[in-house]
């Protein structure tokens, strides 16, 4: 199991990267790493980043409250994930 978190900066915003990125870490963790879960925790604020997970295909399982600090506030956020069945990947082995 692993964790998943991205940033791009603001200059390159909206071109994709995170998508891009975050998608081709997905598939390497499942196909050569063997993981079975990747979580993505974000910030119900984040607009941005909800829109990465949601084009990822990453389930919403539930709003997790005061889980994350953003600028020294406790914030809620979304918990997603990705199993590898997600991106067509057996790797029950």
């Amino acid at each position: 199991m692993a964790n998943m978190a991205y940033w791009v900066r603001a200059s390159r915003a909206g071109e994709g990267i995170a998508t891009i990125a975050a998608n081709l870490v997905a598939r390497y963790s499942f196909e050569k790493l063997g993981l079975h879960r990747i979580e993505i925790v974000v910030s119900k604020e984040n607009a941005a980043s909800l829109r990465i997970a949601e084009k990822l295909g990453a389930v919403r399982e539930g709003l997790l409250r005061n889980r994350l600090q953003v600028q020294g506030s406790p914030c809620d956020a979304y918990m997603h994930s990705l199993i590898p069945k997600d991106f067509e990947i057996n790797n029950t082995a």
